[in-house]
């Protein structure tokens, strides 16, 4: 029962977004609120399953890819930076400000998740370099570019991109990150 739960929940909040109720959640699930609570405690305590199931799934995804021989390393991180777990690449930015307004608890737990695990990429980047796969830049500097573009593309305040996914904006901002503006041609490459 728990697992129908969190795999409604994420229906809930792609539909109505994180102001569904836990009436609603019974509804959709043909149950009871009291069947909810005997698996969960409340309402946050759901939504905080699926965060911490979420980032689980990422640092899963992202050894995966690490451990790959078959691409380069610049490939290797570019996989990384733009790995969403397939239930939420389609869900647009405003639903993650929505997560911060109304379950605050948990969006400090997938905000600090965002800012803090990043040892995979610190050693692929460092790897690149030594193999002269990347140029030699300050990694911090290319996380906290990276955080930059993540935090716009979540912030309610940034100009609408309705037309592109969350997916999307990650794929578009890592392709600026790691490929540059300039044309090959104008690289003289």
């Amino acid at each position: 029962m728990r697992e129908r739960i969190l795999k409604e929940t994420v229906s809930l909040i792609r539909q109505k977004g994180f102001s569904f109720t836990v009436a609603d959640l019974a509804n959709n699930l043909g149950t009871s609120k009291r069947t909810i609570y005997r698996c969960f405690a409340s309402k946050d305590e759901i939504i905080e399953a699926i965060i911490k199931d979420v980032t689980e799934r990422i640092s899963a995804k992202e050894k995966e890819i690490a451990g790959r021989n078959d691409w380069s390393v610049p490939e290797k991180i570019r996989r990384i930076l733009c790995y969403v777990p397939a239930e939420f690449a389609l869900m647009h930015p405003p639903l993650f400000s929505d997560l911060k307004k109304h379950h605050y608890r948990q969006w400090e737990i997938l905000d600090d998740f965002l800012k803090n695990e990043w040892s995979t990429v610190r050693r692929l980047m460092d790897e690149g370099i030594k193999q002269g796969a990347l140029r030699p830049v300050d990694v911090e500097v290319f996380i906290d570019l990276y955080l930059g573009a993540v935090s716009r593309i979540f912030d309610p305040g940034s100009a609408p991109r309705e037309t592109m996914t969350v997916g999307q904006q990650l794929q578009a901002a890592v392709d600026i990150l790691l490929n540059g503006i300039v044309s090959r041609s104008e690289k003289g490459e």
